[in-house]
């Protein structure tokens, strides 16, 4: 006998060898095994999942002359007749090639004899939506009412093609693309039976690249067997395929999470000048973060995702110094940045710039930040603020305050210079009337509060406390506030601006007088604020040079 390729070779034998196809084989089994099988099946889904094959086994078990029914013994001669593919009562046609009427009424008068060896004479049309109408109503009446001893198995990689009267009369099974695990798996053991040293990654990167079906990883490791001899490696899949090595894709990937631009920056042009596509790399790092994506949602890999220790290991590390947001921005830039090649001969330069912007991550703010930040800008300090100076004063972090705010600019109108020590020791005037110079103290010691503070008024003073109120708007500062140092710092210039020792409270202002704003009144105030941001943002688009992205987390 020839030489036979793997893929047919090692084609499944009895219900049992079926990979990924569990529903299915059950279902079928079951059906034989009751004597329920249907006059006409349509098998539909991706190639290479097992649609002919199957169609092979159910024709053998159906024909098979031992006494169990319910697989074949792929020893009598129906069964080696039909793994032959030379059975007289097995009849494979090929849609795409007798897909015209005439076929169709020939194969319509055929039906009317009885099987020449076994039960039932069984026709399996692969592709069969490459029919045309007319061959698919020729088919109807025989496809409703067929002899007993007739059985149409039908297999299709576009089933929406196929005539909805068809489909009626048929039982539709759905083949699912296999998962790279267990294509993985399947080609480490043909690999041992064939003799073959393959290096793991090799066969990770076989599994991968099939794409759901076994049979064109079993068509690669073919390949690669009459490539590289008995000794296979990841570099000659790479070679051989025109791949991106996986390790540079990961190493890739590192720089953008260190955020590194001068090494990915040397990286990828080394890479574009060994000869990869930039279209291909963009698309094996969308493929590398969507991965880190589900791991950061799901906790571990899907069933459609196959590493070895050593990458899963590298994943897990990239995985925990990124936040989720992070990685959707990056998934969402590499995907834009795809859009962005088709319409440029130049395809290395989206890349270059979506990876250095990647890198700068660091610096974009969320949406609801910037807007939050101007809307305090505006309401304190009007639109002159906004200069580049201004920001870049206040960029330092204060270990205190969760959440930075830009700075303000030092006009003295907001708060006029009073020196701590011009304030009389002697009789404690109103909290009212020192109010500036409190605020003029704490801005000296520490700005990042003063810039919360201006946002209060003190409202009640007593033997024991000052009271100091904030808007319902501003109940977030309230709580920033009360935080240790913050608070005491408030305390401090209080105490030492008045010569006496009272404690601070702090409140909002519906504790007061128990009132609250409407829900309606808070929607109306909120969409007058966002229409008066349009020029806050616009300044600020023109300071910083900058434009807004879209937030994905807000959008779900």
């Amino acid at each position: 006998m020839g030489y036979q390729v793997l893929a047919q070779k090692y084609r499944p034998q009895t219900f049992d060898d079926v990979i990924g196809q569990d529903a299915v084989i059950r279902t079928l089994k079951n059906s034989i095994q009751n004597e329920r099988v249907a006059n006409a099946y349509i098998f539909s889904g991706p190639r290479g999942v097992g649609k002919t094959s199957i169609a092979r086994l159910v024709s053998k078990t159906l024909n098979c002359m031992a006494s169990d029914i319910q697989k074949p013994c792929n020893k009598c001669d129906s069964c080696m007749e039909i793994a032959a593919s030379i059975n007289i009562d097995v009849l494979e046609i090929d849609g795409a090639s007798n897909n015209g009427v005439d076929e169709i009424r020939a194969l319509r008068e055929n039906v009317k004899f009885s099987p020449s060896k076994g039960r039932y004479k069984i026709y399996i049309i692969d592709e069969v939506h490459m029919l045309s109408s007319g061959a698919f109503n020729a088919l109807l009446k025989t496809l409703e009412e067929p002899p007993a001893h007739v059985k149409f198995i039908f297999a299709t990689t576009e089933p929406h093609k196929v005539l909805p009267t068809i489909m009626s009369r048929c039982q539709k099974f759905d083949f699912k693309r296999i998962a790279p695990v267990k294509i993985l798996k399947s080609v480490l053991d043909v690999a041992k039976k064939e003799k073959i040293d393959i290096d793991e990654k090799a066969a990770v990167l076989i599994s991968r690249s099939a794409d759901g079906s076994l049979r064109d990883a079993l068509v690669v490791l073919d390949q690669m067997i009459s490539f590289s001899g008995k000794k296979i490696l990841a570099d000659d899949v790479i070679d051989l395929l025109g791949m991106v090595h996986r390790d540079s894709i990961f190493k890739l990937a590192g720089f953008v999470v260190e955020n590194n631009a001068a090494d990915a920056a040397r990286m990828l042009d080394g890479m574009i000048n060994d000869g990869k596509d930039p279209i291909f790399i963009t698309n094996s790092l969308i493929e590398h973060y969507r991965d880190l994506m589900i791991l950061k949602t799901a906790g571990e890999p899907l069933a459609d995702m196959a590493f070895t220790k050593e990458e899963f290991a590298v994943l897990k590390d990239q995985n925990d110094k990124l936040s989720l947001e992070e990685i959707l921005y990056i998934l969402q830039n590499l995907t834009h940045c795809l859009q962005l090649m088709k319409g440029t001969m130049f395809v290395r330069a989206p890349l270059e710039i979506t990876l250095i912007r990647l890198t700068k991550r660091g610096a974009i703010m969320r949406l609801s930040e910037v807007v939050e930040r101007l809307e305090s800008m505006k309401n304190n300090c009007g639109y002159d603020v906004l200069t580049k100076d201004n920001v870049q004063k206040n960029k330092s972090t204060e270990t205190d305050i969760d959440t930075e705010e830009p700075g303000l600019s030092s006009n003295e109108d907001l708060v006029e210079e009073n020196s701590v020590n011009e304030v009389s020791n002697g009789a404690v005037k109103s909290v009212e009337n020192q109010w500036k110079s409190v605020l003029n103290y704490i801005r000296k010691k520490k700005e990042s509060v003063y810039t919360f503070l201006i946002r209060a008024s003190p409202v009640e003073v007593n033997n024991k406390n000052v009271v100091i109120s904030f808007g319902e708007e501003n109940k977030f500062y309230k709580e920033v506030m009360e935080s240790g140092s913050n608070k005491s710092l408030v305390q401090e210039a209080v105490n030492k601006v008045m010569g006496v020792d009272l404690n601070i409270k702090f409140v909002v202002r519906e504790d007061l007088d128990g009132t609250k704003e409407t829900k309606e009144a808070q929607v109306e105030k909120k969409m007058k604020s966002s229409e008066e941001m349009k020029p806050v943002i616009e300044k600020a688009m023109d300071v910083f040079g900058g434009h807004v992205v879209r937030d994905m987390m807000e959008d779900n």
